[in-house]
């Protein structure tokens, strides 16, 4: 007899025997220190069909176990799992609790694979701008591109980390966009030179930066990610929402100091706004 499926929305540490169908939206790896070893985790984002998610957790002992069964974009029924409160410095949503695997938990595909949402959670531009403390989840964003400062790589406990800096157009404001490391390789200057219109960028997974009266989005190594002029609602709603044809956009093109600028209603982007790298170097996070 099959258990019933409970609302993601619902799932607390006060119940012991849950089961949820639900898609996996993304899936990344990362290091954390357990009992000063350094372990490997592996996390995820579910969410179910009322577009509910919830991010859960599998330690590094179990990994082998699940690695092979788990597929983004997929949908499962997930049982018999452990409920703890939704700490730590990434959160990836906003329900108080997450799911850790246990070595019992059941991992079954759905019968229904479709749910097509892509389970974006869009905050908004003037959100963003109110906050005056950084911000304890990620959120995700969407804007035009107008504007790149040349890639730059900097070093950081021992390590090289590609790094460049983005201004992104949303609702008549703009906002800087700092990219550490992979997300990075997707701005590559020439290739957005190509475009007729300086492009739409989807944000996922983004953290909110606060520093003094400036605020910024800067991306989080294996969980944010970035996409030009996707092919999605989302795209679509944006660019109907804040009426795009109001506003004059030049394409993207190069300064004399070879960073991309576009011309927005004749005021291209002001790089002062912008965070040095030596602001990055000193930054502990």
């Amino acid at each position: 007899m099959s258990l019933p499926i409970d609302p993601v929305q619902k799932i607390s540490p006060w119940k012991e025997t849950w089961s949820i169908e639900a898609k996996i939206l993304t899936i990344w790896e990362d290091a954390s220190i357990v009992n000063e070893n350094m372990q490997k985790l592996l996390h995820m984002v579910l969410m179910d069909k009322q577009h509910h998610k919830v991010q859960a957790t599998v330690d590094h002992d179990l990994i082998t176990t699940f690695i092979h069964q788990l597929k983004e974009g997929h949908v499962f029924i997930i049982s018999d799992f452990k409920v703890i409160p939704n700490g730590g410095l990434v959160r990836v949503t906003r329900h108080r609790f997450r799911i850790l695997f246990k070595c019992s938990t059941s991992v079954v595909a759905a019968a229904d694979r479709d749910i097509p949402n892509p389970g974006l959670s869009l905050t908004s531009m003037d959100e963003i701008l109110q906050k005056r403390s950084d911000y304890e989840y990620l959120i995700d964003f969407v804007g035009v591109l107008c504007g790149l400062k040349r890639k730059t790589d900097v070093e950081f406990n021992g390590k090289i980390f590609r790094v460049i800096v983005l201004a992104v157009f949303a609702y008549g404001k703009k906002i800087p966009c700092i990219l550490v490391g992979e997300c990075s390789a997707l701005m590559d200057i020439n290739s957005l030179k190509k475009y007729q219109r300086a492009p739409v960028l989807i944000l996922e997974s983004f953290k909110i930066q606060v520093n003094g009266d400036k605020v910024s989005l800067q991306n989080v190594i294996n969980v944010s990610r970035v996409s030009i002029n996707r092919d999605m609602q989302e795209t679509v709603n944006f660019l109907n929402g804040y009426h795009i044809a109001s506003h004059d956009f030049s394409r993207l093109c190069s300064d004399e100091n070879g960073d991309l600028v576009c011309v927005i209603d004749d005021e291209s982007f002001d790089w002062k706004l912008m965070r040095t790298i030596a602001n990055l170097k000193g930054n502990n996070e």
